[in-house]
């Protein structure tokens, strides 16, 4: 189902609703056009058909000729029969596009996201998340459907009245006249009905956010008594959503009704104009029968033309709430930068430098002291000149590049629920065990059935402490990052493994930038540059004090012998 020529950086390129939609629909251009000639083929079939049934009715009953009757009454079943296979093909083309649609920008919207929590700190409501992946994305992938229907409905549409025009002219009047009421009506709702379905949208997304928040703090809120405020605060807000949705309700009727009532309107004038037109020789019985079955076919087109416009007001929302959260979080185009470079990464704010190819050992007195500047060498948090990579300050770097070059391991590592292979996201089963061999982590597929299809379940439950902390390794040493941070990667394991991992990380990372943080003197024997993060004062190599800001300096670096 992967649609060739996706641009991952494309979507978030688009400035407006429009220009996302027109974005979401260029990579299925294809089979957008093979949908539309199939469902075009369909319309045209639908409404041929009552033009055979007047043939029937006039050469065939009226007249008495049996064999007009007879081969008229064929070419019709024959006709009829293109419908339904142009049909499926049609929706089949439309269906795949809008599918494929819908997971690239899930995983762009996915991609930006994290981007932006990363790059500056800012992280979007989960309401608004399960939203917009939801609600807003089906909306917008949606206008795949509606281009095909619309195309479908419009051909059907101007068929029928130019075959009721040719019947008789006061036929096609009839119609004009109702399609332009109609649209002068439906125009203001659908616009009345735009506004009220955005805010409809953004009140839905608060209150699915709160709902999440609680779900997550539950037992902290009955800790501190707050169950109760919560509930009040959450029943208002579900009082004032409802009021909303009553008031997106008000044009969506109106729409709704129109969309039943105005063809209802056409098929009683056609037929009520036919029948005098009929009763005065204007017109004969078989062309009565086929206006009557034109304006049973425009009965259903128009009224889908109208629900088309109510999905291109719905579609034109989502796709304004995706612009917004796709948007580059300094505003600048995605993919600009240049490639990361290859060389010693350098933090001026403390003085600590890792040198490319070595395995360093970060010694801190307080742990979170060197996490934070691991952090900003991960390029973490807002973008910051203060560090560099082969003297190339990573404020100027694109965070996407940098996710791929960089890689940080920590205690707070989330592991979601899923197969033990899909964790690891290795590229290949081979890469994904020698990397829990690397971690010593050959327990936990042995723990689940020896087979990389083992589930592992929401945050590794189902393994131990020391289990989750080699599998999060593991799962770094998979991806085979350039550079490799890692925060006491090793904690809560005993010696004997410690030793083992430091080994063997140090082998399978041999000529690859690897940090680790970490006071054990396994680590330290394993490494090939020593540094000490400490809190004052950095002594240089002359033994003079100076000072340097942040309060945190790296100090005493020293190569260990091999």
């Amino acid at each position: 189902m992967r649609i060739p020529g996706h641009d991952s950086a494309d979507l978030s390129a688009a400035t407006t609703p429009w220009g996302l939609i027109g974005r979401v629909l260029r990579p299925g251009a294809g089979r957008m056009v093979v949908a539309v000639v199939a469902l075009g083929v369909a319309a045209v079939v639908h409404m041929v058909l009552p033009w055979f049934l007047a043939r029937i009715v006039d050469d065939g009953l009226v007249a008495g000729n049996r064999g007009d009757l007879l081969a008229w009454s064929l070419g019709m079943f024959a006709v009829s029969l293109i419908n339904p296979v142009a049909y499926v093909i049609g929706y089949r083309q439309m269906a795949l596009a809008e599918a494929e649609a819908q997971r690239h920008t899930a995983d762009r919207l996915t991609e930006r996201l994290c981007e932006r929590a990363g790059r500056d700190g800012r992280r979007v409501p989960a309401g608004d998340i399960v939203n917009l992946v939801t609600g807003d994305n089906h909306a917008t992938a949606s206008t795949y459907s509606t281009v095909g229907h619309g195309a479908m409905n419009l051909i059907a549409f101007v068929l029928g009245t130019v075959l009721v025009w040719r019947i008789h002219p006061w036929l096609g009047v009839t119609i004009g006249l109702g399609v332009l009421a109609t649209t002068l009506i439906a125009g203001p709702l659908l616009g009345l009905l735009q506004r009220r379905q955005r805010d409809y949208r953004d009140e839905l997304a608060g209150l699915t956010g709160q709902a999440a928040d609680v779900t997550a703090g539950l037992r902290v809120l009955r800790g501190i008594g707050g169950e109760e405020r919560f509930l009040q605060r959450y029943r208002r807000q579900s009082r004032q959503l409802r009021d909303s949705a009553y008031r997106v309700t008000d044009p969506s009727s109106w729409t709704q009704a129109l969309q039943q009532a105005v063809p209802l309107a056409y098929l009683a004038a056609v037929t009520w104009l036919g029948a005098r037109l009929a009763l005065s020789g204007a017109i004969s019985v078989g062309e009565l029968s086929a206006a009557f079955g034109y304006a049973t076919g425009l009965i259903m087109y128009s009224g889908s033309l109208l629900g088309n416009a109510h999905a291109v007001v719905a579609a034109h929302v989502g796709a304004g709430r995706l612009v917004a959260a796709l948007a580059s979080p300094d505003g600048t185009a995605p993919g600009s930068s240049e490639a990361a470079p290859y060389g010693d990464l350098r933090d001026d704010r403390t003085g600590l430098v890792i040198p490319a190819g070595k395995l360093t050992v970060v010694v801190a007195d307080r742990t979170a002291q060197a996490a934070a500047a691991l952090e900003r060498l991960a390029g973490y948090g807002a973008p910051d000149a203060d560090v560099t990579w082969s003297g190339r300050a990573l404020s100027g770097m694109e965070p996407e590049e940098m996710r791929r070059q960089v890689m940080l391991v920590a205690d707070d590592d989330y592991l979601f629920a899923g197969a033990l292979r899909d964790v690891l996201n290795a590229p290949d089963d081979e890469t994904a065990l020698a990397a829990l061999h690397t971690a010593s982590a050959d327990d936990v597929l042995a723990q689940l059935g020896d087979a990389l299809q083992g589930t592992v379940a929401d945050r590794g439950r189902n393994l131990s402490g020391g289990q989750r902390q080699r599998l999060a390794l593991a799962r770094a040493i998979a991806a085979r990052p350039p550079v490799l941070l890692a925060v006491e990667p090793t904690s809560a394991v005993d010696a004997t493994t410690e030793s083992r991992i430091a080994e063997r990380l140090a082998v399978a990372r041999r000529h690859h930038t690897t940090v680790v943080v970490s006071s054990s003197r396994l680590w330290l024997a394993r490494a090939d540059h020593v540094v000490r993060i400490t809190s004052g004062e950095h002594t240089g190599g002359d033994g003079r004090a100076a000072a340097r800001p942040g309060g945190l300096v790296a100090a005493q670096t020293r190569k260990v012998a091999p």
